[in-house]
């Protein structure tokens, strides 16, 4: 996939204002770069109970998934809880496999047999993850490891998705408390913590702390971000 494609793309994908639009959309994203199904699941603050989620699995996998317990071994759903990076599994890889082959196998049978995971922020106490997934097939049956652009694509699009999906799943979670709304609006302003602190007679430990609750709750990884997703969402008019 070229720049300029991803970037058409990334426009789509924020223009998407429904569920449905956005499935199809990302589904047409990741087919491009050979993959056929997607997960999406944004777990509540306890980081066990999904509060949210899209996917192109089928129901039946979804059923079978719960029922045998599969959320407790799925070494793929484990990682993603230790990690923050987007990493690369496939049933061909013993790291993940070992102990866990009867899952794999049946998980082939649906169609999952390699893909990409990518963990995101959600919140101060919760997150969220994105796997992409394609099926075996002749050319994928030993693969190890993808093209680094891939990775940093699906990476990207992942992100994309989320900062749409927050939005369309739970506009009511995007609401800025006032100290956090006047914090954000300070650092629009570019005033750093220190400045912050000092403007309302805070500590900068405290302000940093906001911060980061606001770029959690933006889904967001830098503060410029942070400010723009607000702006976006009318968060601080």
């Amino acid at each position: 996939m070229k720049y300029a494609e991803l970037v058409k793309i990334i426009t789509r994908l924020k223009q998407c204002q429904t569920q449905s639009e956005l499935q199809e959309c990302f589904s047409q994203a990741i087919s491009v770069l050979g993959f056929q199904q997607f997960a999406y699941m944004r777990f509540a603050r306890n980081n066990v109970d999904i509060e949210h989620s899209i996917y192109t699995f089928s129901e039946a996998w979804k059923i079978r998934y719960f029922q045998e317990g599969y959320d407790q071994v799925d070494p793929v759903f484990i990682k993603a809880f230790e990690t923050g990076e987007t990493f690369f599994w496939s049933a061909c890889m013993s790291e993940f496999t070992k102990g866990v082959e009867h899952f794999f196998e049946e998980a082939a049978v649906y169609g999952i047999y390699a893909g990409l995971t990518t963990p995101l922020k959600s919140s101060s106490k919760a997150k969220a993850i994105m796997t992409i997934v394609a099926a075996k097939t002749e050319e994928n049956k030993d693969l190890k490891e993808p093209d680094p652009s891939i990775s940093a694509m699906i990476r990207i699009l992942s992100e994309c998705f989320h900062q749409v999906a927050i939005q369309i799943l739970a506009p009511d979670d995007l609401v800025l408390k006032s100290r956090q709304k006047q914090v954000l609006t300070l650092a629009s302003y570019g005033m750093s913590s220190k400045e912050i602190a000092a403007a309302l007679q805070k500590s900068e430990a405290y302000i940093n702390e906001l911060i980061t609750s606001i770029l959690h709750k933006l889904g967001t990884q830098s503060r410029p971000a942070a400010v723009r997703r607000a702006l976006e969402l009318g968060l601080l008019g």
